[in-house]
């Protein structure tokens, strides 16, 4: 009896053991996965470079998208904004709902003065923006948690986004009833930036300056020439940053102490604007238009006043029309909360030096994922493609827009451990883990 005991109770603790082993989800696993497929990875994103597709005619991307997900026995919903669709996982247990979403369209070349990019087959079109990245760490992570289905809590929806180049891909999306359809808690996204390969940032709040567009109307007697001096001057008189900075400038972007992953960085308290002012005439008006990008938005309600009173108490006050309200969109807002659980959860996985707070707004970026968080609390992140030791840089919309395909691998481990856990899955700590490719950054390949 004794004896009987025992060995009872050692059965009962393997049977607990293997039990708990089965339903901790660890990084071991996603980086095992990630690993396996990640050539597969880099191939689809190759091929999607050289087939890119403008807002609104991602027909072909969303095929392929469609085909992955469903061969990973993914639910597909379609129909949102054109070539948006929703792949759906369901974990075997009750959980959170999580939302990922990445972005398919690519940039018309013209508006970049060019129309060739050797790496396209489409001519006038390129991924010079990273959607082509961001659309392959979405499969990447759905396939990820896909294969570990059995350890994963709660639902985990995986939008894939149109036209957000053009800005309208999420508002219509939200629109064409998506949250109808899905009901996450959370929403999550990213999108390739400028710093080292192997590091992810963001921030809370306003991830991105205000950008505005200020336009004013005078009778066709005005001399534009005249005016323009004045315009310029008059914005010139509101602009601040800090003594001895140019936040005009993203050549400090990533710079270690002044760049946007240091607290002292240029990036914040901003006023600056486009020196190039826009004129455009219709049968009764000329019109100058001026783009000034703010990082206090109490501020922006004042400067359509400002530059009234300046015209009117000037000598272009006879010709002047009106000045029309501010037009411009939405940014990015990060929520508060989860922006800084999100933060400690990677870098409790990952480390610090992986894992980094930014600090201010960067200026001339933004994104429409705004119109989700506005349905749904939500954290945009900002993935490290660069490689400074190869000298690729990864700025978006510049014809040197190179991105290290080790990004993928990046996004889709950090990105996968984030959502299994947000979802409410148990994981097993593994804090400290180094795989050689995330303790070598930068051996790594880029194209």
């Amino acid at each position: 009896m004794k004896y009987s005991l025992v060995f009872l109770s050692i059965l009962m603790v393997l049977n607990f053991s293997c039990k708990r082993k089965e339903s901790n989800l660890s990084l071991v696993q996603i980086t095992a996965h990630t690993d396996a497929i990640y050539d597969e990875l880099v191939n689809i994103r190759r091929d999607l470079h050289q087939y890119p597709e403008l807002a609104g005619h991602e027909k072909r991307t969303a095929q392929i998208v469609e085909n992955y997900l469903l061969d990973l026995g993914l639910e597909v919903k379609k129909g949102f904004a054109g070539h948006g669709l929703v792949g759906i996982l369901n974990g075997d247990k009750k959980g959170k709902k999580i939302a990922w979403r990445a972005d398919m369209d690519a940039i018309d070349l013209r508006t970049m003065g060019s129309i060739h990019y050797p790496k396209s087959k489409n001519p006038g079109v390129a991924h010079l923006c990273g959607h082509d990245v961001h659309t392959t760490i979405g499969l990447g992570i759905a396939k990820v948690l896909s294969e570990l289905k059995d350890q994963i809590d709660g639902t985990i929806y995986f939008i894939f986004q149109p036209a957000e180049e053009t800005f309208l891909g999420a508002k219509t999306m939200v629109e064409d009833s998506l949250f109808h359809e899905i009901n996450p808690d959370e929403i999550y996204g990213l999108h390739v930036f400028p710093t080292e390969v192997g590091t992810v940032g963001t921030k809370s709040d306003e991830l991105f300056a205000y950008e505005r567009k200020l336009t004013v109307s005078f009778d066709k007697n005005l001399d534009a020439t005249d005016f323009q001096s004045f315009f310029k001057t008059a914005l010139e008189l509101l602009a601040r940053h800090q003594p001895k900075s140019e936040p005009w400038s993203l050549a400090n972007l990533v710079h270690s102490e002044l760049g946007v992953e240091s607290p002292s960085t240029i990036y914040t308290d901003y006023f600056i604007f486009n020196s190039k002012i826009k004129t455009f005439e219709n049968d009764e008006s000329i019109l100058f238009e001026a783009t000034f990008f703010e990082t206090d938005a109490d501020r922006l309600a004042s400067v359509p006043t400002y530059i009234t009173d300046k015209i009117l108490n000037s000598e272009f006050a006879e010709s002047y029309q009106s000045t029309l309200p501010l037009s411009g969109n939405p940014t990015v807002q990060n929520h508060t909360g989860l922006t800084e659980t999100c933060l400690q959860t990677l870098q409790n996985e990952f480390g610090a030096e992986h894992i980094r707070p930014f600090y201010g707004q960067i200026p001339y970026f933004n994104e429409d994922f705004i119109y989700f968080q506005r349905k749904v609390p939500g954290v945009m992140f900002l993935l490290g493609a660069s490689n400074q030791e190869k000298g690729t840089l990864a700025m978006p919309h510049s014809p040197e827009f190179v991105v290290d395909e080790s990004a993928i691998k990046y996004g889709v481990t950090y990105f996968s451990n984030l959502l299994a856990k947000r979802t409410g899955s148990k994981s097993t700590s593994t804090s400290g883990l180094h795989t050689p490719w995330l303790a070598n950054a930068s051996n790594t390949n880029n194209h």
